[in-house]
């Protein structure tokens, strides 16, 4: 066989339920050279099974069973396996519209200096039902300030060649969430992204999505991420100081009220006591630095009398 032009990659982890149908939007796409790697990471329900159930029917699709380790892992290990020259990233529970990698192939070869193509994803419930009101702007270009600001650019949307990995390296895979945000601010740094500006990609939403099942844990963690690119990845080289100041206050902020909320009281101190070095003259952020911080050590000392 020769090799195929475009490498599909979905990780999967318990999803048997949605699997079978973002399986199926790829394999109705009417661009046919590509190949459709599935990497099961260590799931425990029957996703195993039906990847296997898949693969046997369509010879395009090479099956991957992997411990689990998370979404970064996943995609690396089947980034490192692929044969094709493009990346189209895929999640196991959203899905394409079948022109996808049609028109973003034939957007790339018009604009050959380009290395990355991605468009809007529209937002849908699981019935197909559309969701309103939760699209942002997409941009093209240099977008390392936009990035910073607001992450717009969804993994399923995106195609892009494998010169970008191996400029700026693989998903982060310290990160339980916000590893497509990290991975396009890392990215945005050496490479301009070209946009296709009509939607090309269903994001399904339900209860079990990864990023809105555990709010406090993906606020803190996006926080942790953006301080990170900013002091020790070079965004403090490329991005104006104050804004990007206010930036790093409002997300610890967020997650200073998220873990407020779940009860976690000495790191939402943390948080706002960030909030406050990043940007002194938040004034919201005293009061709840105080909340937080007589909440932990009212804690401390119940913990410590035995209550």
């Amino acid at each position: 066989m020769s090799e195929p032009t475009v490498s599909v990659v979905i990780p999967a982890y318990n999803c048997a339920g949605l699997l079978p149908q973002a399986v199926q939007s790829a394999r109705a796409q009417t661009y046919r050279d590509f190949e459709l790697i599935v990497v099961d990471d260590g799931s425990t329900d029957e996703t195993g099974q039906v990847i296997e159930g898949l693969a046997a029917e369509w010879d395009a699709l090479r099956p991957i069973r992997a411990e689990h380790r998370g979404l970064a892992a996943a995609r690396n290990r089947a980034i490192a396996e692929m044969r094709g020259q493009w990346v189209a990233l895929l999640d196991a529970d959203d899905l394409w519209r079948p022109d996808k990698l049609q028109k973003c192939m034939a957007f790339l070869a018009a604009n050959p200096e380009l290395s990355i193509v991605y468009s809007p994803m529209d937002p849908v419930l699981l019935d197909g039902t559309p969701i309103h009101g939760h699209n942002k702007p997409c941009h093209a270009g240099r977008l390392t300030e936009r990035l910073f600001h607001s992450i717009f650019i969804h993994d399923p949307a995106a195609v892009f060649h494998k010169r970008v990995i191996e400029s700026c390296g693989g998903f982060d895979e310290s990160l339980p969430v916000g590893v497509g945000h990290e991975f396009w601010l890392r990215v945005s740094r050496k490479f301009e992204f070209g946009l296709i500006d009509e939607p090309l990609a269903l994001r399904r939403w339900h209860p079990a999505s990864l990023t809105r099942s555990n709010r406090a844990r993906s606020r803190g963690t996006k926080a942790r991420m953006l301080e990170r690119f900013y002091f020790e990845r070079g965004g403090k080289e490329m991005l104006a100081r104050r804004p990007a100041m206010r930036r790093l206050a409002k997300v610890n902020f967020g997650a200073g009220k998220a873990m407020l909320r779940s009860g976690r009281f000495r790191e939402a101190a943390d948080h706002f006591a960030k909030a406050i070095r990043y940007r002194p003259t938040a004034a919201l952020a005293w009061p709840m630095w105080l909340a937080a911080k007589a909440a932990s050590l009212l804690r401390r000392s119940g913990a410590d009398h035995g209550e």
